[in-house]
């Protein structure tokens, strides 16, 4: 099952930080930096992400989506924890105790060799094996608590496996196993075992067929024409001294292909080979020379230099004797050949034939076979069935290829690879095999893959595709495998029946890697084996297994298979029938699969407990691929590939591949009106969802949407769906919080301990968003209220590869309505308008912004400015219309009107214009634009001009500088420093310079210019001057980040931590709750500096925002794209933000606040002011009393002085208001 999930979560929800509590697994959490964003109010974040998460525990990463299954716990931010990978696939699991079961197809699981099989400690997370596991693919693991015995079905030797918990072994199959073809189910029924899959019979079933080893005709010969053959003792004598002499020399006489020892000596012969060999017959021609041969000899098995038990005919008596370290061979006067056979058969990859005793003058041989009952096909076609070496066949096992494919030996074993492969390379690398099988039967056909881990080509390693076409009439079978083995392994790629090889057909495997992969591709080809299995009937996918029935000794096969109600079921099943899923609920059994059956079964039926079978009216009209018990326990949930009733007089709305059948009222119905094509799986799993646990079943497959239901629209849902079980609704259409998920999950298990453990190749984030989340005090986050799409795709609400790309924002207000808005690279879709790169938003709706049809695709909006809650300024690479006016590269937006100002300033001109940064000159009207540009409306303004909101005009920066301008920032009411890639007049380069309102002149700050490495894309400063900046920016030379303070009259680097790739947008200083660093000479106690843009580091991989207290880092948050590549946040804004943060701080000499001097200042100013008026009043009083007065007359009524009037809180109310920064 392969489960790909991204959700988009409904704007009016709110995802809260908690710290991780999980029991066990070594998972430990962190504590965040103790940040004081009260004084901030509401925070925003921006950039290019889909979900976001904070730091929370040790060891988070982003995870990348890897090509292979890995162990993860669920932790209650629904953030995953990958504590174990695999270099294959996890298919099952179920707990014991403290014991979690695995079941799958791999080599490898952590550091340690396991194969396919292994046991969890759920409270330490440790992974063992047990003993030499399952060689195979294991498909379901089931944990019988009663008889704390482990049941494992699958692909492999006999397809059942039987681990003891309390002996820790693995105990034999009562019944033998099952044949035919795969196990894919196991439940417990009224103390007995079910089986369901596509298996004909049992072992050891009296009507069992057993395949005699003494059916030459099946066995195959071993090429020793290709083997290394040496010898000790040889005869001196060059006509008989080549050992190689008695090696395929069937059609020679004895005489003249001899090989001879030395008079009177013993001696050894000895055949290596570049591949593994199972012998299960030595065939032996004694030496003809001279009266000499030899009389006695043993066979000695390489590596395990261990002595073979044998057998053989006593010429004597005719009976079956034993023989080992003496076995006895006749003189060639009295037999051309002797057999025999090995008690025990054992893998070798050379062995060792010693000659004890000798007729005549000496010893020798003139020719020795050795047979194997494996019918092998060789990639390497020299390995294969030497032709005319005593093959009786018309037909050998052979091999060829078309591809650059190479030997490769490892550790002596060869095999061939084809490396470095790519593009239409991939579709031409292929290799052929054709066995040689002379008894047509049922055979389990196996894919042997060598290891990556040893020939190192494990990164490069992908998928194959391997087809079978087994028999004269039938279709051509496929499968997909993977070869990121680390250790050698083998697969089970067909199970059923095979035709014999004749004129017109014989048996063909192919093995071409998947032509989808991209890069450069690695392949293997080693071998592919035909077991010939039983051919006994009896059962038809579903066996139920009572240990009452059988014994455990597997000497008797006498025992018939039990005709219980469960296995007579499936006998009333088609012959090509495959139980998929298997499901008990109140003792009844319910099945499903790819079947029909007599009377109305299709795909689905139920046994009741009275062995009654029920066809769930008719069934489906397809295939069952998964089937789960709903958490209720009321209804039976399925997913395959069907499309309706099987009982076409049945007009059931939305069985479109999921349905729901209800157990109470035994009728099916829809999952709202269902998915757009076929299910492959469905995983349950517990998400912690607005505050509450949730069930939620995941569902995967070949679909793309979740179909509209005639209310709702339909929904992208490329190959994933979730299904809220409390809720009856597919997860996108309620309004819960939904993580962003991204992968596949192939099984999940809960622990005794409340622990969820997944299997699966998955990525999380506590939160999707689109590009742009709200934090609040206490670190809660929600995301913003709309997605965004990019302007190069179609908006999809909920397509987790809708993305966008925020660079700015702002918050302002509006009486008691606070809205926020956001400038970048996407598109918003409403019902009444289409937006582009620029929207302001309340909690609900969308007020305005750029419209579609204004503005072109190519535009951005790089900066948003509040200035006073009155204006936004917008600024960036846009050009259109507004009304009747033209902008270009700045807008103004009315905060009280919600519309664009009715006067936009002048277009903004030169050859590439583009605004990087605004703000406002302190107590003025003034606006400051900064970016690349040559002129404003009819001036020369080199990229840095002032706009004055109150007279609608530009106003030029005069003895200005030229280039890119990044940011700009006061630091105190007249000195702004600017920074970028800039010019002087004077034609020098500089990275910062500072320019004087005051005397409207330019300086470079002397060292703290000149020193600089290179551009500075961000500024920041903790006081009322530049001797504490902070500076981020890029090396000259190289283009690499650079992060930096300024510190003691010298510039001092403190980004050293960070990696190659860095790249920084954006510095703030936040205020703790409490001194949690000591004091350093680049971030003051009491403050942390936080650091955002795509941050790399060693420890904690890519980061999109931290901490920096001076002396260590910690991650902030993690965020990802919607491919699950590395997110990127740009920029933070504030709900109360300072533009001149620097007048309100303390200097470091302890003095009064620049602020409460600028008060004291004012308030004697307006007393001196208060005294010469008083003066002037009483002076005036007593020049009317001395001369007269005399009443002037009024040109304006009462109420036109009153409407003309300006009251003090009109004239004060923004004295204690600062601009907001954008």
């Amino acid at each position: 099952m392969r489960l790909c999930t991204g959700v988009w979560v409904p704007a009016s929800v709110i995802i809260s930080w908690t710290v991780v509590a999980v029991v066990g697994i070594g998972i430990e959490s962190v504590t965040l930096p103790d940040v004081d964003i009260s004084a901030l109010g509401q925070i925003g974040l921006v950039g290019d992400f889909r979900g976001v998460s904070l730091y929370s525990y040790s060891g988070q990463q982003n995870s990348s989506i890897a090509s292979t299954d890995s162990l993860l716990v669920d932790l209650p931010s629904n953030i995953v924890f990958d504590f174990d990978g695999s270099d294959g696939t996890i298919n099952s699991m179920c707990a014991m105790g403290d014991s979690i079961y695995i079941g799958g197809n791999f080599t490898r699981i952590g550091d340690s060799q396991i194969h396919s099989v292994a046991r969890i400690n759920a409270s330490t997370g440790d992974v063992s094996d047990l003993e030499n596991g399952v060689l195979g693919n294991v498909n379901v693991a089931y944990c019988d608590l009663d008889h704390s015995l482990v049941y494992f079905g699958g692909s492999f030797t006999n397809n059942v496996a039987i681990w003891n918990v309390s002996s820790e072994s693995w105990q034999a199959v009562p019944f033998g196993g099952l044949y035919g073809g795969p196990v894919n189910a196991i439940v417990e029924r009224n103390g007995n075992i079910i089986f369901g899959g596509k298996f004909l019979g049992i072992g050891n079933s009296s009507s069992a067929a057993s395949i005699s080893a003494s059916q030459g005709s099946q066995m195959q010969l071993v090429n020793m024409r290709t083997a290394n053959i040496s010898a000790q003792g040889s005869m001196s004598n060059h006509s008989y001294s080549n050992p190689r002499s008695a090696v395929c020399s069937n059609n020679i006489s004895a005489a003249d292909s001899t090989w001879l020892l030395e008079d009177g000596v013993p001696g050894v012969w000895t055949a290596s080979f570049a591949y593994d060999i199972q012998p299960s017959r030595l065939r032996i021609r004694n030496a003809d020379a001279g009266g000499r041969g030899t009389k006695t000899f043993r066979f000695v098995a390489h590596p395990i230099n261990g002595i073979m038990n044998l057998t053989y005919t006593d010429p004597d008596t005719g009976a079956t004797t034993h023989c080992d370290a003496f076995c006895p061979l006749q003189n060639i006067t009295e037999a051309e050949f002797q057999d025999f056979e090995f008690v025990n058969v054992i893998g070798m990859d050379s062995f060792s034939l010693y000659l004890l005793d000798y007729y005549g003058s000496g010893a020798g041989l003139s020719e020795v076979q050795v047979y194997q009952e494996q019918i092998i096909s060789y990639a390497i076609d020299a390995f294969n069935e030497p032709a005319s070496c005593g093959v009786n066949n018309s037909e050998i096992s052979r091999s060829n290829f078309t591809g650059d494919w190479k030997t490769t030996t490892v550790s002596g074993i060869s095999y061939l690879s084809a490396a470095n492969i790519s593009g239409t390379q991939l579709r031409s690398t292929v290799v052929t095999f054709y066995p040689d099988i002379s008894i047509a039967g049922n055979y389990t056909v196996l894919m042997y893959t060598p290891g990556c881990g040893a020939d190192f080509s494990c990164a490069a390693r992908g998928q194959v595709n391997i087809t079978v076409s087994p028999r004269s009439n039938g279709p051509t079978t496929g499968t997909v495998l993977y070869q990121t083995n680390d250790f050698d392994k083998y697969d089970v790629i067909y199970e059923g029946y095979v035709d014999a090889i004749s004129e017109m057909f014989r048996p063909v495997v192919t093995l071409s890697p998947v032509d989808s992969q991209t890069g450069n591709i690695t392949v293997a080809a080693q071998q592919v084996q035909f077991v010939l299995t039983s051919t006994s009937g009896g059962l038809n996918g579903i066996f139920e297994y009572d240990s009452a029935n059988f014994t455990t000794s597997l000497d008797s096969r006498d025992v018939a298979i039990q005709e219980t109600a469960v296995n007579l079921a499936g006998m009333a099943l088609d012959t090509e029938a495959e139980i998929t899923a298997l499901i008990v609920a109140d003792s009844n059994l319910y099945v499903a699969g790819n079947f029909t059956g007599h009377g109305s079964i299709h795909n689905f039926f139920i046994l009741s407990n009275e062995s009654e079978i029920s066809w769930a009216q008719g069934g489906l009209n397809g295939a069952i691929e998964a089937m789960v018990l709903s958490e209720d326990e009321l209804s039976i949930i399925v997913g395959g590939d069907f499309s309706a009733s099987a009982n076409e007089s049945l007009l059931i709305p939305g069985l479109s591949y999921v349905a729901q059948y209800s157990i109470q009222s035994a009728t099916w119905k829809g999952l709202d009106n269902g998915l757009n094509s076929a299910v492959d799986n469905i995983v349950r799993v517990f998400l912690n969802l607005s505050g509450d646990t949730y069930s939620t079943l995941m569902f995967t497959g070949n679909f793309s949407e979740i179909l509209a239901d005639g209310v709702e629209s339909a929904i992208d849902s490329p190959g994933y769906a979730l299904w809220i079980e409390s809720d009856s609704a597919w997860a996108d259409r309620t309004t819960l919080t939904l993580p962003f998920i991204i992968g596949s999950l192939s099984a999940s298990v809960m622990t005794h301990n409340g622990t969820y453990i997944l299997a699966g190749n998955l990525s999380s984030q506590s939160l999707v968003t689109s590009s742009g989340v709200f934090v609040a005090s206490g670190l809660d986050m929600k995301p913003m209220p709309f997605d965004f799409a990019q302007t190069d795709g179609a908006f999809a609400k909920q397509s987790q590869l809708s993305t966008s790309l925020l660079y700015s924002g702002a918050f302002c207000r509006n009486g008691s309505t606070q809205y926020s808005a956001v400038g970048g690279e996407f598109t918003v879709e409403t019902q009444s308008a289409s937006y582009r790169n620029f929207v302001v938003f309340n909690e609900t709706d969308v007020t305005g912004g750029f419209l579609s049809s204004t503005f072109s695709e190519s535009t951005a909006v790089l900066a948003v400015y509040n200035y006073d809650n009155a204006s936004l300024i917008v600024g960036g690479d846009f050009a259109g219309s507004i009304g009747e006016s033209k902008v270009n590269g700045i807008a103004i937006w009315d905060i009280k009107t919600q519309t664009f100002a009715s006067r936009q300033p002048p277009e903004l001109g030169g050859d590439s214009v583009q605004v990087n940064a605004i703000t406002s000159r302190p107590d003025t009207t003034n606006i400051v634009v900064a970016g690349s540009y040559s002129t404003a409306g009819n001036i020369t303004c080199q990229s840095l001009c002032v706009y004055d909101l109150a007279l609608g005009s530009w106003t030029s920066v005069t003895g200005g500088i030229s280039g890119d301008i990044y940011s700009v920032r006061f630091i105190d009411s007249d000195k702004l420093i600017v920074t970028g890639n800039m010019t002087t007049g004077d034609s020098i380069t500089c990275y910062m310079a500072q320019y004087d309102f005051s005397s409207s002149s330019w300086s470079l700050l002397g060292s703290q210019s000149s020193e600089l490495p290179g551009p500075v894309s961000v500024f920041l400063s903790a006081s009322d001057s530049v001797s504490d900046a902070l500076i981020a920016g890029v090396y000259a030379g190289n283009g690499s980040t650079y992060l930096m303070a300024y510190s003691s009259g010298t510039w001092v680097s403190f980004g050293n931590d960070l990696l190659e790739g860095t790249t920084i947008y954006d510095l703030e200083i936040l205020e703790l709750t409490s001194p949690a660093h000591r004091n350093s000479s680049i971030i003051p106690e009491g403050s942390i500096l936080l650091v955002l843009g795509d941050l790399k580091f060693m420890q904690y991989g890519n980061v999109s925002a931290a901490f920096f207290d001076g002396d260590r880092w910690t991650p902030f948050m993690y965020s990802v794209k919607g491919d699950n590549s590395p997110g990127v946040i740009r920029s933070l804004f504030a709900e109360v933000a300072n533009s001149v943060p620097s007048i309100y701080a303390a200097t470091d000499e302890g003095h009064l606040k620049a602020g409460y001097v600028v008060l004291i200042s004012l308030a004697i100013s307006l007393a001196i002011m208060f005294m010469i008026i008083g003066t002037g009043l009483l002076v005036a009083y007593w020049r009317r009393r001395s001369q007269g007065y005399e009443s002037f007359p009024s040109q304006l009524s009462d109420e036109q002085v009153a409407q003309q009037t300006l009251l003090p809180a009109q004239l004060f109310e923004h004295m204690s208001s600062v601009p907001a920064k954008y």
